[in-house]
């Protein structure tokens, strides 16, 4: 049984699931695994909530892991390391970091064990000369998103990209980008979900209502303000529009759009569980991914496109790349431009038959986690033996 080291870029309690959380429960199926929670790429600001955020992880470092809200569960034979790390990766912390994190990771680089790193940030401080298999999984165009340093993750990636044999890419933006930084072989595996959670939680038509649901951090730097305040508008009198997720959980603010949501109708139902999340959107009609068309977002490969498949809704998104391309092939996924976006979404509301419903659900079945987690599960036993 190997030791695998994932190197996150989120808490491990952090509100939303996100791959790297699911990639952390299926290999701890086969192997011990050590979840290492995010370095801190975005570099805070003194702003309250980043303020929070360092002290939390502050005591989570000193052994307190109780301040958190998600709590989400360990898998079986895994563990959560906090590394209290300076969250700039440049010269002159470089050294104090590198030595911080060898000590978190102490156990790990002693294991008599195979040792394999799975990294999900490029900045790894050189652990992947320790380990017997390397493997780089790509979510993200990370040197693009705002407040991250852009100059670490393009170090970190040239540097991967002569010691990784291979490289996971969750969408074809993210591939052609891989390619370029130099990743000798490249697997292309677009983001699924937790489907089973929500189709147990889907309901028939009876008990559907014209609600639109977008579940998922709510920040401008990845929403379009104005199409989403469109079709909060648009809903008035016809239906509700529904948010679930964080505020700004990347850094920055969502307190004064939100309330303008708000004013137009919004209801803003907090942090749910993915049960609850999936108990919400088992009622509604249409699953939002409103997103603003930029740099970062290109490379984004939303897996709530198969959360709201699941539930049994339709999926009304903007033109992200890897959406476009899904709904090519699922005639249940639309894409739509501002200007017609809201009219787009009206036609969606309406009731559905069984059937739809059911088509939705069975269109979203092979992008599961049971099915992903066995591809990456012989992908890690590949690359140790290809390591021997």
């Amino acid at each position: 049984m190997p030791d695998v080291l994932v190197l996150g870029t989120a808490e491990w309690d952090s509100p939303i699931a996100t791959n790297q959380h699911y990639v952390t429960r299926e290999l701890a199926r086969t192997a011990n695994v050590t979840f290492v929670e995010s370095l801190g790429l975005r570099r805070p600001k003194l702003r309250r909530d980043d303020v929070l955020r360092m002290a939390a992880r502050a005591r989570r470092a000193f052994g307190d892991r109780h301040e958190n809200s998600a709590h989400r569960p360990r898998p079986a034979g895994s563990r959560i390391v906090s590394p209290l790390v300076l969250p700039v990766h440049r010269a002159p912390t470089r050294p104090i970091n590198r030595a911080l994190l060898r000590r978190a990771t102490s156990d790990w680089l002693a294991s008599p064990r195979p040792r394999v790193l799975w990294t999900f940030t490029p900045v790894t401080y050189g652990l992947e000369d320790s380990a017997d298999a390397v493997i780089y999984h790509c979510v993200d165009l990370l040197a693009t998103f705002p407040g991250v340093d852009g100059v670490a993750v393009g170090r970190g990636e040239r540097s991967l990209a002569s010691r990784t044999a291979v490289a996971i890419a969750t969408s074809k933006a993210v591939q052609e980008h891989l390619a370029a930084a130099g990743f000798p072989r490249i697997e292309l595996l677009p983001n699924v979900a937790d489907v089973s959670v929500f189709t147990a939680a889907s309901r028939p038509p009876s008990q559907r209502r014209p609600a639109v649901l977008f579940s998922g951090n709510l920040t401008v730097h990845k929403l379009d303000l104005r199409l989403l305040e469109s079709v909060a508008a648009a809903l008035r009198g016809r239906g509700e529009l529904l948010l679930a997720g964080p505020l700004a959980a990347g850094g920055g603010s969502f307190d004064t759009q939100l309330r303008r949501l708000e004013e137009l109708g919004a209801r803003h139902l907090g942090v749910l569980t993915p049960a609850q999340l999936a108990e919400v959107a088992g009622t509604c009609a249409v699953g939002l991914i409103p997103y603003a068309i930029n740099d970062y977002t290109r490379g984004v490969s939303p897996l709530k496109c198969f959360e709201y498949l699941s539930s049994g809704l339709a999926v009304l998104s903007t033109g992200l790349p890897a959406v476009v391309e899904l709904a090519r092939a699922n005639p249940h996924v639309t894409v739509a431009g501002v200007d017609d976006f809201a009219a787009r979404l009206l036609e969606l509301i309406v009731p559905v038959t069984d059937t739809v419903l059911t088509d939705r659900m069975t269109s979203a079945a092979e992008h599961g986690w049971q099915g992903r987690g066995a591809v990456l599960r012989t992908l890690l036993e590949s690359e140790l033996a290809r390591g021997r």
